[in-house]
């Protein structure tokens, strides 16, 4: 169950001063400029009744903060798991497709959490701290994935703990991010894989979250919301767990194998599986980039057809889009291809409302990536 956010009533109050002028003055007019106050908006998250701050009134404001400034993003779809006792790390260790072994204190690392059968039961970035750690993974998954760990501890001094009612977490994103951490709770540094965005992850005790939310956005920073933050994530080629790929798909079908997982460590759970794909097999579909002509913007669902009759079994399907800024106003798609169809360079169509576009298959790249090759 997921749990509602500490921030909840501090956001729907949250007021953004917006002053609109008017280059012609209107007659009757004292002025040829007004303010207004725009409210905040919100978005479910899963099935449990969680929402997320979809936006506070200007998304090309928010996004552009998370480009050029520092923006604060209340993570309330993040749930937390707790690992103490001496053997959490070779526990985790062996339930993960990562090296995190050697992890130090103040260290984050992404991974995937697999079955015996090789697929993805979550995605997730395990924080080191002293004493100890922090599993930091979307919330409507959190039952599941403490289920299957406990499954297979026997005998190791590990104790797990559904922490997500008493730990909160924020994302501080954008270049000046590192100067806005607070002095209170737990900082880490975001994988800049995860988002594709700079950034770091906050992690605080929920009776403090509004306190140092309130001192954050006093020292510069700006709340953001979900609509800003997927557009920034997409337009850099970030696929999300539980939006563009899920419990059902093995590693090699996010294409997000290089950050996730480690072919040079121990033993884990599902390790056969995953080596067998890497040097024998190729998975039956893949997530790709999808680059659109113009600026038609297919929405996520949109299924994807191999020629230009739009008919037949559908080879895809759309899973996240938005409009890229960074790359012109052209739309940013990543998309779900089947194995034979998911070839780069190849055109495949979409409709767009009542039009079908054809739209060619590139590798998952963030814009950093492109601009170096």
């Amino acid at each position: 169950m997921t749990i509602p956010s500490p921030l909840q009533e501090t956001l729907e109050q949250f007021k953004v001063e917006y002053t609109v002028q008017h280059d012609t003055p209107r007659e009757g007019a004292a002025t040829g400029h007004f303010n207004t106050q725009l409210l905040s908006e919100f978005l479910p998250w899963g099935e449990d009744g969680c929402f997320v701050l979809a936006t506070t009134g200007i998304v090309e404001l928010e996004y552009a903060t998370i480009q050029k400034a520092v923006a604060v993003f209340d993570a309330v779809c993040r749930g937390t798991i707790e690992l103490t006792g001496k053997d959490r790390l070779d526990c985790i260790n062996r339930l993960c497709t990562q090296q995190v072994i050697d992890m130090k204190p103040g260290e984050s690392r992404l991974s995937f959490m697999t079955s015996r059968k090789g697929a993805v039961i979550a995605d997730v970035i395990t924080h080191v701290l002293a004493d100890r750690i922090l599993l930091d993974l979307d919330s409507t998954v959190i039952e599941q994935v403490i289920d299957h760990m406990n499954s297979y501890i026997v005998m190791e001094d590990v104790k797990i703990q559904d922490s997500t009612d008493t730990t909160h977490w924020l994302w501080l994103l954008g270049p000046e991010s590192k100067n806005h951490i607070p002095c209170e709770g737990n900082s880490f540094q975001l994988p800049k894989d995860f988002l594709g965005v700079e950034g770091f992850a906050i992690a605080l005790t929920s009776s403090t979250v509004v306190e140092v939310w309130e001192k954050i956005v006093e020292n510069g920073a700006r709340p953001i919301g979900w609509y800003a933050l997927n557009m920034a994530r997409v337009e850099q080629s970030a696929p999300l767990f539980m939006i563009d790929f899920d419990s059902h798909n093995l590693p090699h079908e996010t294409s997000l194998i290089p950050s996730r997982v480690r072919f040079d460590k121990g033993c884990y759970l599902g390790q056969e599986i995953v080596a067998r794909m890497e040097s024998l097999g190729k998975p039956k579909q893949r997530l790709v980039q999808l680059r659109m002509q113009g600026d038609n913007l297919p929405i996520s669902g949109a299924q994807l057809w191999e020629d230009e009759t739009g008919s037949g079994t559908p080879i895809g399907v759309v899973t996240s889009s938005a409009i890229s800024p960074l790359r012109g106003g052209i739309p940013s798609v990543i998309a779900m291809v089947s194995k034979k169809n998911a070839v780069v360079g190849s055109t495949i169509y979409t409709y767009v409302g009542e039009e079908l576009l054809g739209t060619k298959i590139e590798e998952l790249s963030s814009l950093q990536k492109e601009e170096t090759t």
